[in-house]
């Protein structure tokens, strides 16, 4: 049986979507985007990939309506270790302007320690980048 993974801050929540065979890890954000909530996320996927190994990541920002963090928070989450091995593609997909600077100031940050971080505007260009046309994803238990 399939249940979805939440991790549930103050004000958001996130779920977990994994392709097994093509090996790709979809998070989806909830609603509102804080400190609390992207540390959250960031115990999930490390937590899930110390358990399953070694995957692409899409981090699918197309929910979030509310974003309260800063720049300085970003830049420290940048910074923060790696949680998928160095040339595992990590792919972020911010369709809102705002969402979008973040993403590309994070992936700015990252890329002073060769990390593989793309910035998008759409889950579909995300799986081109890829290499898949779509991917077959299954609610992390």
């Amino acid at each position: 049986m399939k249940a979805e993974r939440r991790r549930a801050s103050s004000s958001s929540t996130c779920a977990l979507r994994f392709d097994r065979k093509r090996r790709v890890l979809l998070i989806t954000f909830g609603k509102a985007a804080s400190q609390f909530s992207c540390l959250a996320v960031y115990a999930a996927v490390e937590q899930f990939v110390a358990a399953e190994g070694a995957c692409a990541v899409i981090a699918d920002l197309s929910t979030i309506e509310k974003v309260d963090v800063t720049g300085d928070f970003v830049r420290s989450m940048a910074w923060m270790p790696l949680v998928t091995p160095a040339g595992m593609q990590r792919i972020i997909v911010a369709p809102r302007p705002e969402l979008f600077g973040l993403s590309r100031m994070f992936q700015l940050y990252r890329e002073a320690m060769s990390s593989d971080v793309q910035v998008v505007h759409s889950v579909d260009e995300a799986q081109r980048l890829l290499g898949w046309e779509s991917l077959d994803l299954e609610t992390v238990e």
